[in-house]
């Protein structure tokens, strides 16, 4: 008797089935068997010649359920580009900030930066966590304004370390694209489709600056049992309250609450890196103001970037000179208080502005001043 037909499709099914998942690449994540992507294959190849071990690559890479993103590489060599071939005007001479002669600091600085309420929210920065602060500046010779307003300028004191996943970002730059797939971030660009070899080039040093940020990310999570993709980044990488590339963290980093673990979004331990990174890239306690604007020049190139936190660091330290301004209630009191005075004055007969008495003042019908002249 012969077996129904679909019982012989089931079999076959059955027997098909069973051969693809012997033959799939897997491994197993949270009890679950999962496949690597096929775009990231050339990726963990690499990491593991170069010791990372492949069941740790493969349970990190198997939670990545989109391939490498073109846009950080994109948007990096865009930016160098543009840098690099579109013309710019001549700058203007710098303009002094509006209170650049009163702190002592030449302008121009990031706008909005430099008030008395940002300065005053760092101030209250400062107190929560015055034992990381107060170590700083006696082991690096940073003072407290100094770190505080550079944490302000880079990630708003901790509140805007960044919106990507550092991990995927990198993984996603390391990764070898086409020239051609990159060239849609320039289109339009007078000169990119002539100038496709620079292109190429720039795209292979940052590939190659992407890996090595990335096994230093992947050494770092390693050793302080930090799952890689907790972590939130900048647009290319950078990390924590201090926005370090993960290859600073060894060389600069530093524990600086005691718990054993290096965590830059613990304030604790960015605070004391940023002042280690700055004592070790030339700053000194006491310096004058070329010097420091040298050391934080190496943390971020800008000079404006340098102005800026000094600037705002400026605005912190006065706070605590100048005279405290009363509540808005009190203003008001003073003014309704001067108010009150005027009043007195004129039904006196006074001027409230002078202490000489008033001449009567006569108007003719035609609007006409006939203020009689006085002897």
């Amino acid at each position: 008797m012969k077996k129904p037909l679909f019982l012989l499709i089931l079999l076959h099914s059955l027997l098909l089935g069973a051969c693809s998942a012997k033959d799939a690449p897997q491994n197993a994540v949270h009890g679950k068997l999962s496949m690597v992507d096929h775009s990231w294959l050339a990726l963990t190849q690499r990491l593991q010649r170069d010791g990372f071990e492949k069941e740790r690559l493969d349970q990190l890479f198997s939670r990545m359920d989109t391939p490498p993103s073109l846009r950080p590489m994109g948007s990096k060599i865009k930016e160098l580009y543009t840098l690099r071939f579109m013309s710019r005007p001549t700058p203007k001479s710098a303009k002094k900030a509006p209170a650049a002669n009163r702190l002592g600091i030449p302008g121009p600085w990031f706008k909005g930066v430099v008030t008395e309420v940002n300065a005053r929210l760092c101030q209250e920065f400062i107190k929560s966590n015055s034992k990381a602060f107060a170590l700083a500046q006696k082991k690096y010779g940073v003072p407290a304004p100094v770190g505080a307003a550079l944490l302000f300028v880079e990630t708003r004191l901790g509140k805007l370390t960044g919106r990507e996943n550092a991990f995927y970002t990198l993984a996603s730059m390391s990764s070898k694209f086409p020239v051609e797939n990159v060239l849609g971030y320039v289109d339009g660009i007078p000169g990119a489709e002539q100038r496709q070899d620079w292109v190429g080039a720039r795209m292979d040093e940052k590939s190659e600056w992407a890996y090595r940020e990335l096994k230093a990310l992947l050494a770092y999570c390693e050793a302080n049992g930090i799952d890689p993709h907790s972590i939130p980044g900048s647009a290319y990488g950078a990390i924590g309250m201090c926005q370090f590339m993960p290859s600073n963290i060894s060389r600069f980093a530093e524990d600086g609450n005691g718990d054993g673990v290096i965590d830059l979004f613990t304030p604790a331990d960015a605070i004391l890196s940023l002042s280690r990174y700055l004592s070790l890239h030339g700053w000194r306690a006491g310096m004058p103001l070329k010097g420091q604007v040298n050391a934080l020049m190496r943390y971020n190139k800008m000079l404006k970037y340098a102005h800026t936190i000094l600037a705002l660091a400026k605005t912190i330290e006065n706070l605590d000179k100048a005279p405290a301004k009363g509540k808005r209630g009190t203003v008001k009191k003073s003014t309704a208080a001067k108010k009150q005075q005027a009043r007195k004055a004129k039904k006196a007969g006074l001027d409230s502005r002078k202490t000489a008495p008033r001449q009567k003042r006569w108007v003719s019908a035609k609007g006409r001043d006939v203020t009689p002249y006085l002897d």
